[in-house]
This record gives structure tokens, C-alpha cells and sequence, in this order.
């Protein structure tokens, strides 16, 4: 073989050599830096403000409903105390509506007498 197909071959040796030890000499993998593109910023934003509006929903219908919680509450404390207050009133309407009150209040204080020759009783 010539000098000059040694030489070429070498130089092909050479390279493949080089390229095999060079990975493992000085180069450390290179580091990727992480960059967010402008669609990703996008639908992030868009689920922070989805996020946002059913929080301000679920909240919205919390307190609603904490309200109308309230009021019943209140109507049924109501609705007791009248309750109690219509008994009583019932209570003053069978004291005052018995017959031997009405007939002391019309003779004592009215001053009628009670004929039971002009009374006259109907039956059913």
C-alpha cells in the first residue's frame, strides 16, 4: 500500500476514534431550559379565571343558602310563638264565651232578667 492510501485511512480511522471519545472527555449533557409558550400561558390563565368564577359560584350559592337558612328559622320561631299566643287567645275565648259568665254579666251589670216563659229552644 502507498503512503498516500495509509494516510487517508488514518484520517478516516481518526475521526471515528474522536468521535467515540469526545462524548466521554469533556461534555456534560447539556440542560434544556424549560420555557412556556404563549399557549400554554393562555390556558393557563383561562383555568385560573374558570377556577375563579366557580369558586365565586360555590361561594355565592353558599351564603344564599346560609341566608334562606336563617329566615326559616326565624319564620319558625315565629310561627311558635304565635302558636303559643293563639292558645291562650282560645283559652279566653271558651273562659269568656261560658254561659253562666254571659248570664252573670247581663243580670248584675246590664240589668236584664232572664223570662223562661219568652225563651224558646229550637232543636236540630
Amino acid at each position: 500500500m502507498s503512503n498516500l492510501a495509509r494516510q487517508y485511512q488514518q484520517q478516516q480511522q481518526q475521526p471515528k476514534e474522536n468521535q467515540g471519545q469526545q462524548p466521554k472527555q469533556t461534555k456534560a449533557p447539556k440542560q434544556k431550559k424549560f420555557s412556556v409558550s404563549r399557549g400554554e400561558k393562555g390556558i393557563a390563565l383561562l383555568a385560573v379565571v374558570a377556577l375563579s368564577v366557580a369558586v365565586t359560584f360555590i361561594l355565592a350559592n353558599y351564603a344564599s343558602v346560609y341566608s334562606m337558612n336563617r329566615d326559616i328559622h326565624n319564620l319558625q320561631r315565629d310561627i311558635q310563638q304565635q302558636s303559643q299566643v293563639n292558645e291562650g287567645l282560645q283559652l279566653q275565648v271558651i273562659e269568656l264565651s261560658a254561659p253562666d259568665r254571659i248570664l252573670h254579666i247581663a243580670t248584675e251589670k246590664l240589668g236584664m232578667s232572664l223570662d223562661d216563659n219568652k225563651v224558646k229552644v229550637i232543636q236540630n
